[in-house]
């Protein structure tokens, strides 16, 4: 997607910032609002859903074609005849994606923070010098990067779990797949709460009022656990040396209410 034919105004919605590789640079931008609007097509429940695919180059086989042909065929697909599509049809599309646009923003505006920047260098091992202030600022970022990689790879997984769910995959590979989340939350809580041991509730430099375990709520949705349940998670997560040692140790009750809650979420999608 074109910087130069997009509107200013998509352009600099939070909801693409925020997913952009360079949030100063516009291309860098277009392409986030691309996936965005892929994403939101994607999830689109509504009786128009497959008409809304077809007109924005979302549906197989209309990636490259004119606004011409995809108006013909959405409105076919929506039952309609072209120019009542065009002058009554349309517009109710457009305006229920800016309203999910425009509530994807709200939504990450409220809850987001940012990683820290990744830059490549050529020049050599990193070499710090004999100062102690440079080795908070080092013991901070090293901090801050083990809870974001913790995050991450829970990110991976609950991903992992939703790509199974969708294959209609066998019980024993979900039921695993639930398990390994499990374990990926329960390290972003261990890796959160060194964190606060070290800096408080406050995480520096993020760009966020989350606190360190909050961060656990960009890697997707985390089913509702007691206060108490998440703290032995941590703990147990902090000792265990492999995912099977820290299954062996989890309370069955927490285990239990864990699986309840992703398995209640794939019936009520299904």
């Amino acid at each position: 997607m074109p910087s130069d034919i997009v509107a200013p105004t998509l352009l600099a919605l939070p909801g693409v910032s925020v997913r952009a590789a360079n949030s100063h640079n516009a291309t860098s931008r277009a392409r986030a609002l691309d996936g965005l609007l892929r994403w939101q097509l994607a999830q689109l429940e509504h009786e128009l859903a497959d008409a809304a695919r077809i007109l924005f180059g979302a549906a197989p086989g209309t990636a490259g074609t004119t606004l011409t042909e995809r108006r013909a065929r959405a409105a076919r697909a929506a039952g309609y005849e072209v120019h009542h599509f065009r002058k009554r049809i349309e517009p109710r599309l457009c305006l229920l994606l800016a309203d999910m646009l425009a509530a994807d923003s709200e939504e990450v505006a409220a809850v987001h923070a940012v990683p820290p920047v990744l830059t490549a260098t050529s020049q050599g091992p990193l070499r710090l010098p004999a100062d102690v202030f440079a080795w908070e600022v080092v013991e901070h970022e090293r901090m801050l990067s083990k809870l974001w990689a913790a995050v991450y790879a829970l990110r991976a997984d609950l991903l992992d779990l939703a790509r199974l769910v969708s294959m209609d995959a066998p019980d024993h590979d979900r039921y695993q797949a639930v398990d390994t989340a499990l374990w990926r939350y329960g390290q972003v809580l261990a890796e959160a709460d060194e964190y606060r041991g070290a800096y408080g509730d406050a995480l520096l430099h993020t760009g966020t009022r989350l606190p360190p375990r909050g961060l656990a709520q960009l890697a997707g949705w985390i089913p509702p656990i007691p206060e108490a349940a998440t703290d032995q998670l941590s703990v147990v997560a902090r000792i265990a040396t492999t995912q099977q040692d820290f299954l062996a140790q989890v309370d069955d009750t927490d285990r239990d209410t864990w699986h309840t809650a992703f398995t209640t979420i794939e019936r009520t999608a299904s």
